[in-house]
């Protein structure tokens, strides 16, 4: 990240960690440790509406890394382990732990009147969000996303957003899936950053039974500020307003942001 913490160089997306269209330095390493504890006690229906009964509990943590191979290619790992329970009207409630890894890479295009990157992710089966109602462990994934980032100023105030937009292929019985996230930035004062998130997913029809058609929406608000040298904590919080198939889900999110 070039210091967000600071600058506003990147916007930030903590909830699925990752950076935004921005890329690192030649010789860059910027590693993101998050951590997010969520639940939920309803689903929102094939009709949009939150009236199925669940429970669920879930904590995901992952370690973000991404390295300057040069000023316009950023290489980027992912390791990331899940732990949660969940049980529903007529099942029994299950336990799962599991553990994937992603890696890829962020390809900057231009950097004139902001950033356009292209980036390509590929992530193992294992570890699994559970942001739809099914329970079933997705399979391997692969990504292709669309990034664009721009730097503003506002009432004497600093601030950058990031638009998102990727094509999602999957294994495993899911159908394939369009994310779309939307990142704003605004410097608040006191060296701290205020950081609002829309993130978005959208099933493409409907894949093998159980699983149907889903879309899944949540809003995250957090704030970022530095602790010490090139390191900055972000604590923050999210919840689903809206969804279909999907979990009515809420949590809180911290994040340690490192940069060498």
């Amino acid at each position: 990240m070039r210091s967000a913490l600071a600058a506003l160089a990147i916007c930030l997306v903590p909830v699925a960690a990752q950076a935004g269209a921005w890329t690192l330095s030649e010789g860059e390493v910027q590693i993101i440790t998050s951590t997010i504890i969520s639940s939920a006690n309803k689903s929102f229906d094939a009709n949009s509406d939150p009236t199925e009964d669940v429970v669920f509990r879930k904590t995901f943590t992952s370690v973000y890394a991404e390295y300057g191979w040069n000023d316009w290619l950023t290489l980027i790992a992912v390791p990331e382990y899940a732990s949660a329970i969940s049980a529903g009207p007529g099942r029994a409630t299950e336990h799962a732990n599991d553990f994937a890894v992603s890696g890829g890479a962020r390809l900057r295009l231009l950097n004139d009147a902001g950033v356009l990157s292209m980036e390509a992710m590929a992530r193992s089966a294992g570890a699994f969000e559970l942001d739809t109602s099914f329970d079933e462990k997705p399979g391997e994934e692969f990504e292709l996303r669309a990034l664009y980032g721009a730097h503003f100023e506002m009432f004497s105030r600093d601030g950058c957003f990031d638009v998102e937009v990727a094509q999602r292929w999957t294994t495993g019985g899911r159908p394939n899936e369009v994310p779309i996230d939307l990142s704003l930035m605004v410097d608040v004062g006191w060296k701290t950053q205020a950081l609002l998130q829309s993130l978005n997913v959208v099933s493409e029809g409907a894949g093998r039974p159980p699983f149907d058609h889903y879309r899944y929406h949540k809003l995250a608000l957090s704030l970022v500020r530095p602790v010490w040298g090139q390191t900055s904590l972000q604590v923050g919080g999210f919840l689903s307003p809206a969804g279909q198939n999907a979990l009515e889900e809420e949590g809180v999110f911290l994040a340690i942001w490192t940069k060498f």
